[in-house]
């Protein structure tokens, strides 16, 4: 698949934002079980997806469950893609894959088309664990008691 693109930097991209909003979907549905198990649930939809993340890792961590482990590490390594999608979404992409920060004291650097297709998968499959996690691990933490909606 990368050899399609030929060195075109926005199909890619276009994989980045489309597999970030699958991503974002299953983290709000991991928040939804997180938050009915709480006596005074916190809305969380309207959060930036940083933030989202850091408080499910927080609820996640609050239950103190070893079989939650790998998701604690997932949502870890959740917290490192959206870094990573953040810096090539809100900087500026330039033919030839030079990428400038929006920060001046940031060097720019140089990315692939094949840089950012690696970078869509390892979105897609952080997002296939969260779901993973979130119906084989936490629901048995949980004690079953939380329901499972579809994933995507």
């Amino acid at each position: 698949m990368i050899g399609a693109y030929e060195g075109d930097l926005i199909r890619p991209l276009g994989l980045v934002t489309l597999y970030f909003a699958y991503a974002e979907g299953e983290i709000d549905e991991l928040l939804g079980v997180l938050n009915a198990q709480q006596s005074s649930p916190t809305p969380t939809l309207n959060w930036p997806v940083g933030q989202k993340i850091s408080r499910a890792l927080f609820l996640v961590q609050e239950l103190k469950d070893p079989r939650l482990n790998g998701l604690i590490e997932t949502l870890q390594e959740a917290q490192e893609l959206t870094g990573r999608r953040n810096q090539l979404v809100h900087g500026r992409l330039f033919a030839g894959g030079r990428l400038v920060s929006p920060n001046r004291n940031t060097p720019d650097i140089h990315i692939s088309a094949e840089d950012i297709e690696q970078l869509a998968e390892r979105i897609f499959s952080c997002k296939e664990y969260i779901f993973m996690h979130r119906c084989r691990h936490l629901l048995l933490a949980l004690g079953g008691n939380a329901g499972v909606s579809g994933g995507t």
